[in-house]
């Protein structure tokens, strides 16, 4: 979970290795773009990669600007779905934070997941806040303070996550895209569960979901109305882009092909507890040996439909180089990292050591520069009340 810090309307805005790294004025952002001095390269190596293929736009010509986010969460979720059947963490803490649930019924829906049934009944009390990560799991505490939450609300969203869990488990099971008409549905409540999720990470509330649950009589037909015909459609293309190009065999390969309802790896790996978390980490995992001899991919998601940015594009290349240098502990076993392209249904990935190497124009540096990357975060980690993972 992210740092949160005070922000707009009383709730929350999070501070994390994404907000510095899109912050010019960070001291990260500033070391990156002095040694990565090959990032031009690999950023047009990702874009050559992409050059033939036409990715999927939107119905319209001219879109809202919410318009991208709004998907790029949708299907970040539904690509989360689609790794492992974990609770949306994110989108639940955005619920408690809009005061539309309280911390102890979040822990309780969180507990309902697939990944979170099992647990001991002391961990259940607390599964918001307890990740899965390859042979143990994570206890990130239980910083919800007591709280009410607004009368009525917390029975439909209850029933919103309760009809979604089930018709994952019926129609999208873990390592599987469903039929189009499954996938619409599933669209409509990733659109929903992805604007709480913004509630957490943004501090604001959009103003169709506050009206829809303050009105007066929300129901979950009406939550899952608020995404636009346009964009369920579109959430259904990109889905079946992933199989098309081949993108899902990709990924279920690099979890070792298991059979379908088996979880492909983790979704949201928690790198640095309260400030990195990636979007999924591919790989097969046993739950008593770990990640096996391959090691474990770390992928973000993008659903931009245009690569020929390199300042933006080298952004993405340095966070999820990050991701894998700020596994301290190895906990993950991170060997490849790579991007997601989902518009283009394309996968890509580098062995760690590779792309570090390309980044930095070069092999010879790559231990100083990961030595020194560590202890600039641990630095800004400090001044948050925050630290990296033990070794």
């Amino acid at each position: 979970m992210a740092r949160p810090r005070p922000g707009p309307r009383g709730l929350l805005r999070v501070v994390s290795l994404t907000s510095e790294l899109a912050d010019p004025a960070s001291v990260l952002t500033s070391w990156c773009a002095r040694v990565f001095t090959g990032t031009p390269a690999v950023a047009a190596e990702v874009a050559r990669a992409v050059g033939d293929v036409k990715p999927v736009r939107p119905a319209g010509r001219d879109v809202p600007r919410r318009h991208w986010a709004e998907i790029g969460g949708a299907f970040g979720q539904r690509v989360a779905d689609l790794v492992q059947p974990a609770p949306p963490y994110y989108a639940l803490l955005g619920l408690v934070g809009a005061q539309w649930a309280t911390g102890e019924w979040a822990h309780r829906q969180a507990a309902a997941y697939p990944t979170h049934r099992d647990l001991p009944e002391e961990y259940r009390a607390r599964a918001l806040f307890v990740r899965p990560a390859a042979t143990t799991w994570l206890d990130l505490g239980d910083p919800f303070p007591a709280a009410e939450a607004v009368p009525g609300t917390e029975a439909v969203w209850g029933e919103l996550l309760e009809r979604s869990r089930g018709y994952l488990a019926e129609h999208a099971p873990p390592g599987t895209l469903a039929q189009p008409g499954a996938e619409a549905g599933l669209a409509r409540t990733n659109w929903v569960l992805s604007a709480c999720e913004d509630i957490y990470r943004s501090g604001g509330i959009d103003p169709r979901l506050a009206r829809a649950v303050d009105g007066g009589a929300p129901t979950v037909d009406l939550l899952r109305g608020l995404a636009g015909e346009d964009q369920v459609a579109e959430l259904v293309r990109l889905a079946q882009r992933l199989h098309e190009r081949g993108a899902l065999w990709e990924m279920r390969a690099l979890a070792g092909n298991p059979p379908e309802g088996r979880q492909l790896g983790i979704a949201g790996p928690t790198i640095v507890p309260g400030w990195a978390d990636g979007d999924i980490l591919l790989g097969a995992i046993d739950p008593e040996t770990g990640v096996d001899e391959r090691g474990a991919t770390l992928v973000d998601v993008k659903t931009v439909a245009a690569v020929r940015d390199p300042a933006r594009v080298g952004r993405w290349l340095w966070q999820v180089l990050l991701y894998a240098w700020l596994d301290t502990g190895g906990r993950y076993d991170i060997r490849r990292t790579g991007l997601l392209l989902a518009r283009h249904g394309t996968l890509l990935t580098w062995p760690v050591d590779e792309l570090a190497a390309k980044l930095l124009g070069g092999p010879e540096t790559t231990e100083y520069r990961r030595d020194e990357a560590r202890e600039l975060v641990g630095r800004i980690l400090a001044s948050v009340g925050l630290e990296l993972p033990p070794a």
